[in-house]
């Protein structure tokens, strides 16, 4: 291959990331936002549950999720990974530590008896957050498409 070869090869590679961009974009309207915070909501209210509550809130999010992950795929043609290298890593991690704070603070309001409206409130952060996670993840996502293999 030579420079030229590379050259064009290069900003193939580009205008794929580019493309790629742009379908994210508009493949990723507010109600895909809201649509994975209630996913974590739920995730967190789950810890607050007994076991049968539990259960059914846990299977109702991972089937979320599959829901997500799948309307992403159709959507794009990829499900973008949270914890993948790059600029994204550090807002998954946040996420990844307020859920881990919200679900101690959950089990903590079971295990203390303080009723269904701490907990519910803390699913409201956990909403709050996880909507908030998504669209910061989706702008340094779609910036780090637009920068891709330039200079």
């Amino acid at each position: 291959m030579d420079k030229q070869e590379a050259r064009a090869a290069l900003a193939a590679a580009q205008g794929a990331a580019d493309g790629l961009a742009q379908v994210s974009e508009a493949a990723c309207p507010p109600w895909r936002h809201a649509a994975f915070g209630v996913v974590m909501a739920m995730m967190v209210l789950a810890a607050g549950m007994p076991l049968p509550i539990y259960a059914a809130l846990f299977v109702l999010a991972m089937g979320g999720v599959a829901a997500l992950a799948a309307w992403d795929r159709r959507r794009t043609g990829v499900f973008v990974n949270g914890f993948r290298r790059g600029p994204t890593l550090p807002v998954s991690l946040a996420l990844l530590g307020g859920m881990l704070a919200l679900v101690f603070a959950q089990v903590h309001v079971r295990e203390n008896g303080l009723g269904i409206v701490p907990s519910l409130g803390l699913a409201g952060g956990a909403f709050v957050l996880a909507c908030g996670a998504s669209i910061v993840f989706q702008r340094i996502y779609l910036r780090e498409l637009r920068k891709g293999l330039r200079p």
